[in-house]
């Protein structure tokens, strides 16, 4: 019996992935790579600057992302004290460069790793960061997830056509976890979870990783929406909850990083609004922008500081 249930996750993605192909197929019959270059080179300069402005934004978020769990290594004690500038370069290039690399949380983590160890972070003072780090998006997500089914569940294009009622309910039990931790986490140092002492960050901290990814993904979504064709109509909450029924589709694949489902419902829900080559060229610029360009930064950002250590290790010899 368990055997099977093991195969109910995969096969769901398979289902639901199947069911995206077939819905992208329908829309992209007609579609030429000539159409969406055209769509892509079409907005409006005024709108690209605006998108340019929200991604600085966004980049100084990304800065951030480790400073919870920088706090949190830094109270439990043994890690050093670390200048901003350098919790920021860590941080941002962890972030900007998971995304593009795959596999996302050993990435990350690795390029954690090496940062970290350079400045003399102990191992226990690094797998703080690590796990704060790491679990700052999902908690994220499921605030604004949560409060979005809550308030407006008809919002958010989740697919399988759930009424009202449930998702209301789905949505109060989403926001209950990131409550649930804050309240946890607050006062107490170890909580016991199935026989295994966990260390807690504090109420503070929890809160500050909560607030951060919320923020993070907010901008996100504000890039996309900057780059919309002003004739699609779409609000900016509606654009948040296109892009949370998005990721929520990609995390209810079961498949490795949603292959694809989160571009893909990301199209499908667009093209209600606008011609499937306009959304097409709006993903891409989207993509370019948000995931390309902070990538190529923050390679750049890693290569130069691994000379500099280089350069610095040889002159001490």
């Amino acid at each position: 019996m368990r055997r099977y249930l093991k195969l109910l996750p995969p096969a769901f993605g398979l289902l639901l992935l199947t069911g995206i192909a077939l819905g992208l197929h329908r829309v992209l019959a007609k579609v030429g790579l000539g159409e969406i270059f055209a769509a892509f080179l079409a907005t409006p300069f005024w709108d690209v600057v605006r998108a340019v402005g929200l991604l600085g934004a966004s980049i100084c978020i990304m800065a951030a992302y480790d400073l919870p769990g920088v706090f949190f290594a830094r109270r439990a004690g043994g890690s050093p004290h670390l200048p901003y500038p350098s919790i920021g370069l860590a941080s941002f290039c962890a972030y900007a460069l998971s995304h593009v690399l795959g596999a996302t949380a050993l990435t990350a983590a690795a390029i954690r790793l090496r940062f970290y160890s350079h400045w003399d972070v102990p191992p226990g003072g690094i797998a703080r960061i690590v796990a704060i780090s790491g679990s700052n998006f999902a908690l994220g997500a499921l605030t604004l997830l949560g409060a979005l089914l809550l308030l407006d569940p008809s919002s958010v294009p989740l697919p399988g056509g759930l009424a009202p009622p449930l998702l209301r309910i789905v949505g109060a039990g989403l926001l209950a976890v990131p409550i649930a931790y804050i309240l946890a986490a607050r006062g107490r140092e170890i909580a016991t979870l199935f026989g295994k002492r966990i260390a807690l960050p504090g109420g503070r901290i929890a809160l500050a990783q909560i607030s951060i990814s919320c923020l993070d993904i907010a901008c996100a979504c504000a890039i996309l929406h900057a780059v919309l064709p002003a004739a699609s109509g779409l609000a900016y909450t509606d654009t948040l909850s296109l892009y949370l029924g998005a990721f929520a589709a990609g995390m209810l694949s079961g498949l490795p990083g949603g292959v694809g489902v989160f571009d893909s419902v990301l199209l499908l829900g667009l093209s209600g609004r606008m011609s499937a080559a306009t959304a097409l060229g709006t993903i891409l610029l989207f993509r370019v922008m948000y995931f390309l360009a902070p990538a190529c930064l923050a390679g750049l950002s890693y290569a130069g500081h691994e000379l500099w250590v280089y350069a610095s290790s040889n002159r001490k010899k």
